[in-house]
């Protein structure tokens, strides 16, 4: 809204340096240079985003996403499904495992374990990809996280 807008340019213009760098990391972790485009393709780190932000419950970050992932050329079907988080991730074996991973690590981090890696490099993920996972499920975290603080400093 007109509001949220005003609020975070106010912030922006107040740390330049910090928005910069923030921009700079979104564009690297969602949309990064070849090779690492390659290990971990950007219809994969949109089907991430969404889906971590599908288990948050924040509707505007999942909408966002999920539009961004449309004006790819993302699967629609591909789409709904990583919207729906309640719902495991069954499918092709690389999808599925980048997909169960995700539900693993922003519901139950603590839980996590070398195997999980190792699954993740047995459905062909090299470590540049399993890095670049958790990057963006990293950083959509962070998004949704200053969404909350945003929204409790009453920017909606």
């Amino acid at each position: 809204g007109v509001k949220a807008a005003g609020l975070v340019s106010d912030l922006r213009s107040q740390k330049p340096e910090l928005a910069a760098q923030m921009q700079d990391y979104y564009d690297a972790v969602v949309l990064p240079a070849a090779d690492s485009s390659a290990a971990l393709s950007p219809a994969e780190r949109w089907l991430i985003a969404i889906r971590t932000a599908s288990h948050t419950g924040n509707g505007a970050v999942v909408d966002w996403y999920s539009a961004q992932a449309d004006k790819s050329q993302v699967d629609e079907g591909f789409i709904v499904k990583a919207r729906n988080a309640a719902e495991a991730w069954d499918g092709e074996p690389r999808t599925t495992a980048i997909m169960r991973h995700v539900d693993l690590i922003v519901t139950h981090p603590v839980e996590s374990t070398q195997s999980d890696i190792e699954a993740l490099a047995d459905a062909g993920l090299s470590p540049m990809a399993i890095v670049a996972l958790s990057q963006v499920v990293a950083y959509v975290s962070y998004q949704v996280r200053l969404t909350a603080a945003l929204r409790a400093l009453g920017a909606s």
